[in-house]
């Protein structure tokens, strides 16, 4: 009996074919040897009466303690296999992690809205007209919050007309709070009859905000605050000229200057170009500079500096324009190609 065979107490394997004959024959054999009277091998080695052999006590119990072993193994994987197909392991989420700038903008006014509600509110708050003094407390209720003032501090006097308004930058002052910068155009009527003034000018507005619900409201006194001053800056050098490219490609910008003007600019530019028309109600006096910057290639960049005829003044200008080397019937020559500010 093999090993495995006695931990599992499994029973013996069968003999094949013929192995009964084998065994009988070496029974028969040792039984006329004992009646001989000599003794078997098995009787020398101390067998006990009937064929039975007594096996120690201390196998025997090794024997099960290890087939105990091996069962509570079996038992133990079959276990496992049985909870991993009835109880899956779960998949670990992973953890977002939070962006502190999103958090702290998500109590934030909506900028687009501040800004379109303020730039509204700047036009009825610095739009008014004794004669008619109604007409604007009905704008600005539209954006103040449910019975607030909407006279605004107004003592109903003088007349004022904003012709533009252009919100800036927006500040957040709070959670769901905000202050809006507006500029705004005035034309005000000062004086009477034969002595009335209008003076029109730019103002600078701050328009209190607030997100209340999805809605921008304005929660507050707008106050006239300074316009902002010119800052310095410093154009960049002036890039080398081509003198010899320059001087050849004058005339043809000054015939595409006439041309565009006239709303003919598509015979004198390069073939493909789009350049749209001017309009009417302009003149050209006079192409005064022009300078193609130094370069290579098919297509170079100049700036032309043209002076208008319009609204019965002249205004000079500078566009930069770009212009393409093209070629027929075997000769070559410089269109323009593309026309914008400097």
């Amino acid at each position: 009996m093999s090993w495995w065979r006695k931990v599992l107490s499994l029973p013996e394997k069968k003999n094949a074919g013929g192995d009964e004959f084998a065994d009988a024959v070496s029974a028969r054999a040792g039984q006329r040897r004992a009646d001989d009277g000599t003794t078997t091998p098995a009787a020398a080695a101390g067998a006990a009466p009937g064929g039975w052999a007594e096996e120690e006590d201390s196998s025997r119990a090794g024997r099960w303690s290890l087939r105990i072993v091996v069962y509570c193994v079996l038992g133990l994987m079959a276990f496992l296999g049985v909870r991993s197909i009835a109880f899956p392991p779960r998949t670990a989420v992973p953890l977002q992690q939070a962006n502190p700038q999103a958090e702290a903008r998500k109590d934030d006014v909506p900028e687009a809205a501040a800004q379109q509600v303020a730039a509204r509110f700047a036009r009825s708050y610095l739009t008014w007209s004794q004669d008619n003094p109604k007409a604007r407390e009905a704008d600005l209720a539209a954006d103040l919050p449910k019975d607030a003032d909407a006279k605004s501090g107004w003592d109903g006097n003088g007349q004022s007309t904003v012709a533009q308004t252009i919100p800036g930058q927006v500040t957040q002052t709070g959670p769901h709070q905000a202050r809006v910068s507006v500029a705004v155009r005035v034309a005000a009527t000062t004086g009477q009859g034969p002595k009335a003034r209008t003076i029109s000018s730019w103002r600078g507005l701050e328009v209190p905000v607030a997100d209340s619900g999805g809605r921008v409201l304005v929660t507050g006194q707008p106050a006239l605050v300074g316009v902002q001053q010119p800052a310095e800056w410093k154009a960049p050098d002036a890039p080398d000229t081509d003198a010899n490219l320059s001087q050849a490609t004058r005339a043809g910008i000054d015939t595409f200057f006439k041309a565009w003007v006239a709303g003919t600019a598509d015979q004198a530019a390069a073939p493909g170009a789009k350049i749209a028309p001017l309009g009417d109600g302009m003149e050209l006096r006079s192409v005064d500079t022009w300078s193609v910057e130094a370069g290579a290639g098919a297509r170079r960049t100049g700036l032309a500096t043209v002076r208008w005829k319009v609204a019965g003044a002249e205004l000079q200008q500078t566009y930069r324009v770009t212009i393409a080397q093209v070629s027929a019937s075997g000769a070559t020559r410089w269109q323009a190609w593309q026309v914008t500010s400097q």
